[in-house]
């Protein structure tokens, strides 16, 4: 069975208005894809609080905080962070980031982790077209109760 363009074309635009999508009509210019990645220093601390001596057993997280990117496209709070933890330097895998803020983000708090081991952290600004920064700075926890 072929379906002739107009059908087809038709039935496109109803599935494009149904999910609230832009029409594939736009001018060109609102249709070029965004292939920059954002502008980001990268990561400025890690720091945490894990005061008298620690031991096994015991968690604690982890604040994270960078200045805001910025990029040719998406606005700065629209713009989401993909954090790496690793537990050796140099560890981290950017193919999937541990965990991602919501938009806009310019702090992140970890869940619990061991207290005992030592960790760092890469965060990776990404715009609304998937774009991610390259950056590889990197921050070992800084315990700020010792």
């Amino acid at each position: 069975m072929t379906v002739s363009r107009l059908a087809f074309e038709s039935r496109l635009f109803r599935l494009a208005a149904a999910l609230g999508l832009m029409l594939l009509t736009a001018p060109a210019e609102a249709r070029r894809s965004d292939n920059i990645p954002p502008t980001f220093a990268g990561l400025k601390s890690a720091t945490t609080c894990i005061p008298g001596p620690i031991a096994g057993g015991r968690t604690t997280s982890y604040n994270l905080s960078w200045d805001p990117a910025t990029d040719n496209v998406t606005p700065p709070k629209r713009i989401v962070y993909d954090v790496y933890q690793a537990e050796t330097s140099g560890g981290e895998d950017f193919s999937t980031p541990t965990y991602t803020t919501p938009a806009g983000a310019t702090s992140f708090a970890t869940p619990p982790l061991p207290a005992d081991k030592y960790f760092y952290f890469v965060v990776r600004a990404r715009d609304q077209a998937g774009n991610s920064d390259a950056n590889k700075v990197e921050r070992q926890r800084q315990n700020l109760c010792v």
